[in-house]
């Protein structure tokens, strides 16, 4: 996989914040910001010039990499069309309010998401100091699938409509497909990319806490297992943004087997919560042993992965 949190367990501060934590594993124009954002002991005028600096260095990168941003533009065109057809599908299904109400907040999430990835195209490239790619490669264009079922599943949460189980269902399964195809087709065409690396952290975090929530607002899980769920993913994330822009240091994350089990036994509860309800009496033991399996990797997992930091800054 490319490179942020569910099974790889690699979560969105390794995104925000990879490296060996040293300031000179910057760059320079990154470091520049940074710096300028904290001395102005994060106004909203410093934040403002921030957001600025960072658009106008994007806009350069696009420039100088027309086609780079041909292949961005077709596929946001794609993930259009495929978000327009599976609301369109879940109406016809006889789900057309839920469908009505969310397509507006489904086509605002999935902008950002695409606005996200426009300004971070400089990074379509293994290492810092070379060229990006002329292309976003197939590796990418999964993980923005990926990403994008995520946000049809926010859009509902947004709107108070959890999405079904047989829509919950199909999301996990292009989602599990997704996740495991980006990372090997990147790795097999020698696409692997730091921006690969950053949109699959984001994929990864968005889809696992949608997923969790859904399945808790349904009943389908037990409310503190999501609780774990939410902590397991928001609190590396937090840690990350706050080693990032508060000491503009990079946080060392990477993966541990313990954090693969936690994303192995995740993935196997929420699959369990999703069986056909005529089977789930028949589940229950099962299901219940998977609580709990997944609740102490879920708590160790985070554990594991801070001892590892600190051995790895000391």
């Amino acid at each position: 996989m490319h490179t942020i949190p569910l099974g790889s367990e690699r979560s969105m501060a390794d995104t925000i914040a990879r490296g060996s934590g040293q300031h000179e594993d910057l760059p320079d124009f990154a470091l520049d910001l940074l710096a300028e954002l904290r001395a102005s002991h994060y106004h909203p005028v410093g934040w403002v010039r921030f957001l600025g600096r960072s658009w106008r260095q994007s806009r350069a990168t696009a420039q100088a990499h027309p086609r780079l941003v041909a292949s961005w533009l077709r596929i946001t065109a794609v993930l259009v069309v495929a978000e327009a057809l599976a609301l369109a599908s879940e109406a016809a299904r006889g789900h057309r309010a839920a469908s009505r109400q969310a397509v507006s907040v489904a086509a605002g999430l999935l902008a950002l998401q695409q606005l996200d990835a426009y300004v971070h195209l400089g990074m379509n490239n293994r290492q810092r100091e070379s060229a990006p790619r002329d292309d976003l490669g197939l590796p990418n264009a999964l993980t923005l699938a990926r990403q994008s079922t995520a946000g049809l599943l926010w859009a509902h949460l947004l709107v108070r409509r959890p999405v079904s189980r047989g829509y919950l269902a199909a999301a996990l399964l292009a989602a599990s497909v997704t996740d495991v195809a980006d990372g090997a087709l990147a790795r097999r065409l020698d696409r692997t990319s730091r921006l690969g690396q950053y949109l699959d952290g984001e994929a990864d975090l968005s889809f696992a806490l949608a997923v969790a929530l859904t399945l808790g607002l349904r009943r389908d899980v037990p409310r503190w297992l999501v609780f774990l769920v939410l902590a397991r993913w928001s609190v590396p994330f937090i840690y990350g943004l706050a080693s990032y822009f508060g000491w503009i240091s990079r946080v060392p994350i990477s993966s541990t087997i313990v954090g693969k089990a936690a994303g192995v036994a995740q993935a196997l509860t929420m699959g369990a919560a999703l069986a056909p309800e005529r089977s789930l009496p028949s589940l229950a033991p099962v299901r219940r042993a998977l609580h709990l399996l997944t609740a102490g990797l879920l708590v160790a997992a985070p554990l594991t992965q801070w001892r590892k930091v600190r051995r790895m800054r000391v």
